[in-house]
């Protein structure tokens, strides 16, 4: 862990609009700067820089933060990796906490596979250019797939020589030990059998290769194709699972195509290396590949760091598009927008991209874009003249909606789905919520599409949306107050110590959880109102460092009077808008409850439950005239 010193110390020496000037032309407007954004296209200015506040706001996209989290946004980095390139750039030690023995054996041991990792890209890189067998086999056939010299270059491809330990050789030369070369995968050890000596032989021979870069951009492992007719080859062979590469959580690309995903806001998704390249060399450089493995979660994860938006692309292979079509439920499961891009038969992405113009393929992609309602449509339009299948049909597109977590996103699927599918909008919208209440219950060992979201509840969403909504803007309120006035006195006491005791005497918790867990951080700083804000400004959680900037740019007032920052704060306008924003927090809980009691109180009288009603109708009265008098109370204060 990073100790809070050092990253005091690093954002006090980073400007914010000396490091974003490093990367878009500010220019001065007023004590702030103003941009293009650099993380979506747009003509007009809307990203602010306030060195003042030591913050960033797009107004287009909602991007915000402090300088860390711009580095970590535009170059896609950690935290951790964030923290260290402003350390290194302002000479600033970067101080973690000590390693434990193991601790530090795991991390030299990785770092040694990537460095055996980049002697092998080296080696191939260097026989694919510099020896006669790499140029004749390895080169010639990179150019006969229409690949440039300045792609093969950018992807560093490589050919590995046809013998049986050119690589071996020439690594344990140069002083990498033996254990290294095989726990990476780039080298075989066969032990000694029958009357086969011991040895050790490359894994990859005769092949061209492709290597697979993590998101920072070392590499982590190689994909390799033959050039050999044999059939009894393999066509690819992949790295095999190691500390420093797992298939299941790499993306071939991901590395060059980052922050043009970042930036267009969607992914193009192929299967493999030469559709990326292809895509690439055309001029769609926001494109990865799952490497011709299943599609897994890890992977869809990877993606919606960068974007929401991605476009399947398949080639026109019936069967191969029925094999991975599961890849689709997997992203619409994780909440991303899901488009699909179906190539003409005989065709895939590669073959595509090479045999017409740029502009050509991306006014393919752009113009045959469609959602996977009509992609399920068209795959089985064959089978609508038949009952059964047609039934078969619906409930398949049902699925997949069912597995959206976003409510209004499935309101608009099942709206799209009935009109396709010329079935009521009712009948689909009780499917879907029997399936989703089917695996909301389901026990925790039993496998469901994904996991219930919170509007799974017994209460309709169209009865508990906007209560809760509701709730929620009044605790923003509260925050509003809390971060930017907390230590400031009203009479005798601080603001932040009002709105804890008005909290604590009711026994009020904040059922936002983000909310919460500020109210609760917010007790253990000490400092004042400017460095508490500078705490959560530089929050190393992002929805919490986002959240408060989006509060400080955008305040929440209840619509009571606007507390400008020009003007002088009179204690007594403070303490009202705060006593205003409790009381109007503790009358919504006060009305959310006499809602719930009315119900109960109606479901008491159908089954005919006389204690039962009495009680309720007690709880109820009581409440009732809490709420009357917090109206009172609003009213005197208005």
């Amino acid at each position: 862990m990073i100790s809070q010193a050092t990253i005091e110390r690093i954002l006090e020496a980073a400007p914010i609009e000396a490091v974003i000037g490093e990367y878009v032309t500010l220019k001065r407007r007023g004590a702030n700067y103003v941009a293009c954004c650099p993380f979506h296209n747009e003509k007009t200015p809307s990203f602010s820089v306030s060195p003042s506040k030591g913050i960033f706001k797009c107004f287009g996209c909602g991007k915000a933060g402090n300088v860390i989290r711009f580095v970590m946004e535009h170059d896609q980095l950690t935290y951790v990796e964030a923290l260290r390139f402003l350390g290194n750039k302002y000479n600033i030690p970067v101080e973690e906490k000590e390693e434990s023995p193991g601790e530090a054996e795991s991390r030299l041991r990785r770092d040694s596979m990537l460095v055996v990792n980049a002697y092998a890209r080296d080696f191939y890189t260097r026989y694919l250019w510099e020896e006669a067998s790499g140029r004749n086999a390895g080169l010639s056939y990179l150019r006969e797939r229409g690949f440039t010299e300045q792609i093969i270059r950018e992807f560093q491809l490589g050919y590995a020589p046809d013998a049986k330990s050119a690589f071996t050789q020439s690594a344990l030369a140069a002083g990498y030990k033996e254990e290294l070369l095989t726990s990476t995968g780039l080298t075989i050890h066969y032990e000694a059998r029958d009357n086969r000596p011991e040895a050790l032989t490359d894994r990859y021979q005769d092949r061209v290769m492709f290597p697979i870069h993590s998101i920072s951009g070392r590499v982590i492992g190689f994909g390799g194709r033959t050039l050999r007719s044999d059939k009894q080859l393999s066509k690819y062979i992949n790295s095999p699972e190691s500390e420093i590469y797992n298939k299941s959580r790499s993306l071939y690309g991901i590395f060059f195509a980052k922050q043009q995903i970042s930036k267009l806001q969607k992914c193009y998704l192929v299967e493999g290396y030469t559709d990326v390249l292809s895509l690439f060399q055309a001029g769609i450089r926001n494109v990865v590949s799952s490497s011709g493995t299943s599609l897994t979660s890890e992977q869809i994860r990877l993606i919606k760091r960068f974007t929401q938006r991605v476009t399947v692309l398949y080639d026109g292979d019936d069967a191969g598009i029925r094999a991975s079509i599961r890849g689709i439920d997997m992203l619409l499961e994780e909440g991303l927008q899901v488009k699909v891009v179906r190539f003409p038969a005989g065709e895939d992405p590669d073959s595509f991209a090479r045999s017409r113009s740029a502009r050509e393929t991306t006014d393919f992609l752009e113009n045959n874009e469609t959602d996977f309602i009509h992609f399920k449509i068209s795959l089985m339009a064959d089978e609508m003249k038949d009952p059964l299948k047609r039934s078969a049909l619906i409930r398949e597109v049902v699925d997949s909606i069912a597995i959206v977590p976003d409510a209004i996103t499935r309101t608009v699927y099942i709206e799209e789905c009935s009109r396709h599918l010329d079935i009521e909008e009712v009948i689909l919208t009780r499917e879907v919520a029997r399936i989703r209440k089917k695996r909301a219950a389901a026990p925790p060992h039993t496998p469901v599409t994904s996991p219930p979201t919170a509007d799974e509840v017994a209460v309709p969403e169209k009865e508990m949306s906007p209560k809760y909504e509701d709730l929620s803007r009044c605790e923003q309120g509260i925050l509003y107050y809390l971060i930017k006035f907390g230590q400031t006195l009203m009479n005798d006491i601080t603001v932040s110590d009002f709105i804890y005791n008005a909290l604590e005497e009711d026994e009020l918790e904040f059922r936002d959880p983000l909310y919460a867990k500020i109210l609760r951080e917010y007790r253990g700083i000490s400092g004042d109102d400017t460095v508490r804000r500078r705490y959560f400004i530089n929050h190393p959680e992002p929805a919490v460092s986002q959240h408060i900037v989006n509060l400080m740019n955008n305040p929440h007032h209840l619509n009571l009077k606007v507390l400008r920052d020009s003007l002088p704060l009179e204690e007594s306008l403070l303490k009202e808008n705060v006593t205003k924003s409790i009381l109007v927090y503790k009358s919504k809980i006060v009305s959310i409850a006499c809602t719930d009691l009315t119900k109960e109180l109606q479901q008491a009288q159908l089954s005919g439950e006389e204690d039962k009603i009495q009680q309720i109708m007690k709880e109820l009265m009581v409440m009732m005239e809490v709420r009357n008098s917090f109206a009172r109370e609003l009213k005197r204060l208005n």
